[in-house]
């Protein structure tokens, strides 16, 4: 599949000093998006701008990026549902796409295409023809001479045939077919029955699996594994929706299960839980985890959850491939969903350049002074992160305070008086 990668910048902090937005790879589920948009700090409805970080074919990179960066409240939806189009054609959907969108432009009088328009002519790419390796009129007019693609000739004797001007075939072609020509061959509209719109460019079709749920389980059994089937189950989940899930699975526990797929807008979870056995568990965090949405608006919490994970993976005891083993990390997970109050968090926190600057501003410096022309801002903020005894995560800057820290599934580190060590 492929892999289109965007940068995110929110508008109210593009000029904020060291800030770099963040890098997400389309298309992506609405997980993903969220997440994306959390470390870009994009505030809920606030704006923000998109741009180009490569994947894309040159024709479409060209017409989405070249003339500004993309923005508006639908630009990433939009954007995400163009390449989910875009990462399902072939070789020949692409070049076809390239000549829909090069007719389009010609029909227009347009230099460019919105977003919008671009969806659309993905969704309608059956009504268009393509010849692969037919990039001139003359080329043209021997594939039409060959194939009796005109009707002006067709029929006609083969001594009054040969002397004619086969670019000039072509070019009466082209004209009756109102085709187009790109590097890779020859496109014209097959039919001219006109098609309702895809994309109104205001009601954005789905786009990935969309779930509330802060858990989604693809649990797979013995009996289901050869099938290529599972059953999906949404955490947190009553005993009803357990007892479904079994039926779904033709087994009466989830013993011999196993999981094969973990969705989640705490994306560390996605990788860290498959293969995990231990539903009660992981229904359990997602209880926690619910709690933390309701807690504050715009998943602030869940902002502060992530960023204490990242906090504890940075810590030494993490740093032995051979330790890392013997961890369960859901056991670590559960534990830190119930001690957020052992964790100062600073959202607002988006590099060491601009801490390194606060810093200095808020001990009455001028840092617009010429004499900081060439200061090592991101240095000095680093510096004054790890005095103050916190670590920079793609969610915002978190210590450890000095509550104490409530371990129902893991043991103090003795050695070092904080962090945690498994059973």
């Amino acid at each position: 599949m492929m892999r289109i990668q965007v940068n995110i910048y929110a508008d109210c902090y593009k000029d904020l000093r060291g800030y770099q937005g963040a890098e997400m790879v389309l298309p992506a589920d609405p997980y993903v998006v969220r997440d994306a948009l959390q470390r870009a700090r994009v505030p809920e409805g606030g704006g923000y701008t998109l741009e180009s970080m490569g994947g894309w074919p040159n024709f479409l990179s060209a017409a989405l990026f070249n003339a500004s960066p993309l923005s508006g409240e639908n630009a990433l939806g939009e954007l995400n549902l163009l390449a989910d189009a875009v990462s399902r054609m072939d070789e020949i959907q692409i070049e076809t796409f390239e000549g829909a969108l090069q007719l389009h432009l010609e029909e227009t009088g347009k230099k460019t295409a919105a977003l919008k328009e671009l969806i659309n002519l993905s969704a309608c790419l059956d009504d268009y023809e393509f010849h692969p390796g037919v990039t001139d009129d003359l080329q043209l007019g021997r594939a039409c001479m060959e194939g009796g693609m005109l009707d002006l000739v067709e029929g006609l004797p083969d001594e009054v045939a040969g002397l004619l001007d086969l670019a000039k075939v072509g070019k009466a072609l082209r004209y009756s077919d109102h085709g187009t020509f790109t590097s890779s061959g020859y496109v014209y509209r097959g039919t001219a029955a006109a098609r309702q719109d895809f994309y109104d460019g205001e009601h954005l079709p789905p786009c990935g699996e969309n779930s509330r749920s802060l858990i989604s389980l693809l649990i797979k059994s013995p009996g289901t594994a050869g099938k290529g089937s599972g059953a999906w189950l949404e955490l947190p989940a009553d005993e009803k929706a357990l007892r479904w899930a079994l039926i779904s699975l033709g087994e009466e526990s989830f013993a011999p299960c196993w999981i094969e797929e973990v969705r989640s807008p705490v994306m560390m979870l996605q990788d860290q839980l498959v293969g995990c056995e231990d539903i009660g568990k992981l229904n359990t965090l997602a209880g926690r985890l619910g709690n933390l949405r309701q807690a504050a608006p715009d998943d602030l919490m869940l902002m502060k959850y992530k960023a204490a994970l990242a906090w504890e993976l940075h810590q030494e005891k993490y740093s032995d491939p051979d330790e890392l083993l013997e961890i369960d990390f859901l056991d670590v997970e559960l534990d830190i969903a119930a001690n957020l109050h052992c964790y100062d968090y600073s959202p607002d926190v988006l590099s060491p350049d601009a801490y390194g600057e606060y810093v200095l501003q808020s001990a009455g410096i001028n840092t617009d002074d010429p004499a900081f022309f060439r200061f090592d801002f991101h240095g000095y903020g680093e510096r004054m992160l790890e005095k103050a005894g916190y670590i920079l995560t793609a969610y915002g800057a978190i210590s450890r305070n000095g509550q104490e820290f409530v371990h129902e599934y893991t043991e103090p580190d003795q050695a070092a008086g904080q962090g945690m060590e498994m059973k």
